[in-house]
């Protein structure tokens, strides 16, 4: 395959998909899945008895769990109601649960990215979890770069395609490159999530209908 660096495409010898990275790329890619990985799981957030063991599945009785106080962690795990008291209460009995499917989905993708020789490779089976994955590693990139609209983001694209900037100001560096891993993590999360949405079997009848949307 003639990788196309950061994005993924099918892989021409066989079932998956690929993406090209060098050496550095694997490297940046591994330090934000880990630093996403300690977000969720570094907090003391997770207190139960491990998560094989029968009684962390029992929610019925187990204590209040206080919202992320963290902005970017609080994008990953957003109240699931407007109305307080059930936001409160389905953070409860779901939140530990959540989280671990997302440290589950983040493994994923470290493993893949860890395997790599040098093509990062996703099987079908795995590609939902490292989308997903990707999906959670850009909204909290996006958190730290405080993007909220179209504009921001757009801005943010500006900024990781700069040749220069000042390596004095190290604040304006930290930002650009925190800028650039914002524009990859985007090219990745959307190249493998359009491969899927292109496998979905066409609904019956469509491409017949001749209306307007």
């Amino acid at each position: 395959m003639n990788a196309v660096i950061w994005t993924f495409e099918r892989d021409q010898e066989g079932p998956a998909y690929v993406a090209g990275l060098d050496a550095a790329g694997r490297a940046v890619l591994l330090d934000v899945v880990d630093d996403v990985l300690r977000l969720l799981d570094g907090d003391g957030a997770r207190t139960g008895q491990g998560p094989d063991h029968p009684l962390d599945r029992v929610r019925l009785n187990a204590p209040p769990v206080e919202p992320p106080v963290d902005p970017a962690l609080r994008r990953l795990l957003p109240d699931a109601s407007r109305d307080e008291a059930l936001a409160a209460e389905l953070r409860r009995l779901t939140e530990p649960d959540v989280r671990d499917a997302k440290v589950g989905n983040l493994a994923r993708l470290r493993a893949a990215v860890q395997d790599a020789r040098p093509n990062v490779v996703v099987l079908p089976s795995e590609a939902a979890q490292v989308a997903a994955a990707l999906t959670d590693l850009r909204l909290v990139v996006s958190e730290r770069l405080g993007v909220r609209t179209d504009a921001d983001a757009e801005a943010v694209y500006r900024l990781a395609a700069e040749d220069l900037v000042d390596e004095d100001d190290a604040p304006a560096a930290d930002r650009r490159f925190l800028a650039a891993v914002y524009a990859v993590l985007t090219l990745m999360q959307e190249s493998l999530v359009g491969l899927l949405l292109e496998e979905l079997p066409e609904a019956e009848g469509e491409g017949r209908t001749t209306g307007t949307l």
